[in-house]
């Protein structure tokens, strides 16, 4: 699974227009596109499955950086020079030639992992790319419980999967580990969420109307406490915690005074869309210069956390606030 004879024959056809395609399906990978998408839900599509849909693309994608950097293992481009690094942007320098694993179940050589830790490089295993389009696409079909959603999905994970081979940026191996803990997160969410009343408590717990009590802070727990602990153990990104809290946050509040009614016309959800995203944009610039200008915080990792977290917080504060305003939302419904 470690070894580079699949990279070797799938470049065997490479063309710039493969390559160039290639590219761009393993572009819909990347965490910048994905949060795309999930803004496009939420503000979109709708406000409980956008956040939802959330859950499941943070912890996946938690989960994944954790195990990469418990595994710390190479790419193929860097265990064998023969492999083509296709994707741009990388330091593909190496000097190992056909060092990946020699048998199905083998590592690469120990020299090769131990050089490539060195390189701080992403690791390769499991495949981020991978468990992110199992949780984006995947949780896209169980979030909305759509028929060609759950037909789309198996086809766009085939795509961006077979995208990372051929760039040579990751094993097959890689693929496998990242299909697996996509898959096992996915499943505990269709688990949790595949009826309506287990849906409606997640919210009921922000609400502060679930019951008992333990429940409900278990929910808190797991959507504010969880997280915090694993930014404090450098488990996981600063700024991606940061973005998933302050999400939270701005949902609990607003769960407390009642979603607003999704309903409206497609240029409705466009601009809501596209406000969300210039008001994201403006408050995120603004604030990290003000902390710049901030010598306790400038470059330290509570910085950046609490940019992300003022950013998204206010971002959907003042989103939801102004699109009440305009009309783009309806008043909020009971519940």
């Amino acid at each position: 699974m470690f070894q580079t004879g699949l990279h070797i024959a799938l470049q065997s056809i490479a063309s710039d227009w493969l390559t160039w395609l290639m590219r761009q399906v393993t572009a819909l990978g990347y965490h910048e596109i994905i949060i795309l998408i999930v803004v496009a839900v939420v503000f979109g599509l709708g406000l409980r499955q956008g956040f939802l849909l959330f859950q499941i693309v943070f912890w996946t994608s938690t989960l994944s950086g954790m195990a990469k950097q418990h595994f710390g293992l190479p790419r193929p481009f860097f265990a064998d020079s023969r492999v083509a690094c296709l994707e741009p942007s990388w330091n593909t320098s190496g000097s190992f030639l056909a060092r990946g694993g020699r048998g199905f179940f083998d590592l690469p050589a120990r020299e090769v992992i131990d050089a490539f830790r060195l390189k701080r490089i992403s690791f390769g295993f499991p495949s981020g790319h991978t468990s992110s389009a199992i949780a984006i696409w995947g949780g896209l079909a169980v979030v909305f419980r759509k028929r060609w959603l759950a037909w789309l999905a198996p086809l766009m994970i085939a795509l961006i999967a077979f995208s990372r081979l051929y760039l040579g940026v990751h094993f097959l191996a890689d693929i496998l580990g990242g299909a697996l803990l996509g898959g096992l997160v996915l499943l505990a969410a269709w688990l949790l969420w595949r009826r309506d009343g287990r849906r409606a408590e997640i919210f009921a717990a922000m609400a502060g109307t679930l019951s008992p009590l333990l429940r409900r802070a278990a929910y808190l727990c797991f959507l504010f406490g969880l997280p915090l602990l694993l930014a404090a153990f450098s488990l996981v990104s600063m700024t991606f915690t940061g973005l998933y809290v302050g999400m939270n946050a701005a949902y609990l509040l607003l769960t407390r005074k009642g979603l607003p009614d999704d309903a409206g016309s497609l240029p409705v959800r466009l601009a809501r869309v596209l406000l969300g995203g210039v008001i994201f944009s403006l408050l995120a610039a603004g604030l990290r210069q003000i902390v710049v200008l901030v010598p306790a915080l400038a470059g330290a990792p509570w910085g950046r956390f609490l940019v992300a977290v003022l950013s998204t917080f206010l971002s959907f504060w003042l989103a939801m606030e102004l699109y009440l305003r305009l009309g783009l939302y309806r008043r909020p419904a009971a519940g």
